[in-house]
């Protein structure tokens, strides 16, 4: 699969989340927050992503324990790569406020991704300016030679 074909299948696959609000801990296509985004846009590939860490997550709970995130993130199979090196369908995740990771979204090329936003719902937006100031970094859960 090409690069141009990878990208109309994402952006095929991605068309059902375009009207979907975001909702706090939200899971399914009623409603969804980052994290509910990929756990349901991955399936369709094939990956798993715990749909939280056995506890419930409020909605300060990066006050409580700022590294929450990152670790349920480590623990995700694939790799992990740098900011330079994203390519489609890595997980890209941000620290939004005060240096911590609390949001994730999908690539869908080298300079967009994919992401449900509290304030404007489902989100394509640019890599770069604050997103790139905001970026930690990305995980590769998916090899796309392989597909």
């Amino acid at each position: 699969m090409n690069k141009t074909q990878l990208e109309a299948l994402i952006q095929s696959k991605l068309e059902k989340y375009k009207k979907v609000p975001f909702i706090h801990n939200g899971r399914d296509m009623q409603g969804l927050d980052c994290l509910g985004f990929l756990i349901l846009f991955y399936r369709e590939f094939g990956v798993k992503i715990p749909g939280d860490d056995g506890r419930e997550i409020d909605k300060d709970w990066y006050k409580k324990e700022p590294d929450r995130y990152i670790k349920a993130i480590d623990k995700l199979p694939g790799r992990n790569v740098s900011f330079y090196d994203l390519q489609a369908l890595d997980l890209v995740y941000f620290a939004v406020s005060r240096d911590i990771i609390t949001h994730t979204g999908i690539m869908i090329n080298d300079r967009e991704f994919a992401h449900m936003s509290p304030k404007k719902n489902f989100q394509i937006s640019l890599i770069g300016g604050p997103w790139r100031r905001r970026s930690r970094g990305g995980k590769r859960l998916i090899d796309i030679d392989l597909l």
